[in-house]
């Protein structure tokens, strides 16, 4: 496709109104960009239009077309929609690739100078219109997978309307983008599922006693069941064979503990601690080494922005920051995260502002 067909500030159709669908729609909306939605349910579409402020669509021209249903879908509704808008940049949002890219091949597609495979890294545990947010793609990876059939044009229209939610376009085949997701999106939530089911036969007296460790290992584990299995039956080669390497070192880690080998226990621990910090920093830049404050904090209205209040004025960034609540008691634990020089200055301030901070 020419470039004089491409217009990036025409009007934008969501096929799709759950989270990221609605979420596209809201963003591209407080934009200034016209959207409009489509969906298969009447309700959900009301929802999504109630939230986001999109049109639903009827018989509109449409510049680029956005595609957010299950995956186990999207590749019958590029292929329609290719047909539907003959002017229009085709994208997607799944979390998928190579499944869908084969099954529009079979589909005898003949607009692959207008598809731009795409998939925000960014997501929540809530589904549905009722999650989406505006920002919930700002400085996000959006990964595009294209072919040597895709027209630049196209290309440059998606990026458009990545920059314009916030995210930042990253390119990627769709081989290299399924093989990625694999290992750090769609493996940890088979993990945390797995180990959420392990609370099941739990004693109630065992639960009880749970802190954040595991509330932040299982947090993904309450994401939406039948949509987890598409994307997984999507993606299973490459997931399971992630899995099976999980469940090695899984078994290798029992091993070392019903042996004593402690050494063999802490390269396992320390493997680990170095994987961690390979992971980007914020923004995608090189993860850096921070040191955690604890803070003990009351559990009353205004003393979690005081703390931040204070954190400020010590001109100190505050890389993360963690919440444990104490069980049964009306106080918190605060965890900060933040570059080990700036530790002093920040518990320096902290004490002088009357916060309990735990050494």
């Amino acid at each position: 496709m020419s470039s004089e067909h491409i217009d990036t500030s025409g009007n934008v159709l969501v096929i799709g109104s759950g989270l990221i669908g609605t979420s596209v729609a809201l963003g591209l909306t407080a934009q200034g960009r016209k959207v409009f939605l489509s969906d298969i349910d009447p309700a959900a579409l009301t929802s999504a239009v109630q939230v986001s402020g999109a049109k639903p669509f009827k018989n509109e021209s449409i510049s680029l077309v956005v595609v957010a249903t299950p995956p186990a879908k999207v590749a019958v509704v590029m292929y329609q929609a290719a047909i539907d808008h003959p002017d229009a940049v085709i994208t997607d949002v799944a979390s998928v690739k190579v499944s869908i890219f084969n099954e529009l091949n079979d589909l005898g597609t003949t607009a692959w100078d207008r598809i731009v495979g795409g998939h925000p890294m960014a997501g929540r545990e809530v589904s549905g219109a009722v999650g989406a947010q505006g920002n919930l793609f700002l400085d996000r990876p959006w990964v595009l997978s294209t072919t040597p059939e895709t027209s630049e044009a196209a290309i440059e229209s998606v990026k458009e309307m990545v920059k314009a939610l916030g995210a930042f376009p990253v390119a990627r085949t769709v081989e290299e983008h399924d093989q990625a997701v694999a290992l750090i999106s769609h493996t940890p939530q088979v993990v945390a599922t797995v180990l959420a089911g392990e609370l099941m036969d739990a004693e109630s007296s065992q639960i009880e006693l749970a802190g954040q460790g595991i509330r932040d290992t299982i947090r993904i584990a309450g994401s939406d069941a039948a949509l987890w299995t598409e994307i997984l039956s999507e993606n299973s080669d490459y997931v399971a064979t992630r899995i099976t390497h999980v469940a090695e070192s899984l078994l290798e880690f029992a091993a070392a503990l019903n042996s004593g080998d402690r050494q063999a226990i802490t390269d396992k621990l320390d493997r680990g601690s170095k994987g961690r910090d390979r992971l980007p920093g914020k923004h995608g830049a090189t993860s850096q080494r921070t040191a955690v404050l604890a803070v003990r904090l009351d559990d009353k209205p205004g003393e979690l922005a005081r703390l931040f209040t204070v954190a400020a004025q010590a001109q100190v960034n505050l890389e993360d920051v963690r919440i444990d609540h104490s069980l049964g008691h009306p106080t918190g634990l605060v965890e900060l995260s933040v570059t080990p020089v700036a530790i002093p200055k920040l518990e320096t301030a902290l004490v002088a502002a009357n916060f309990l901070v735990i050494s």
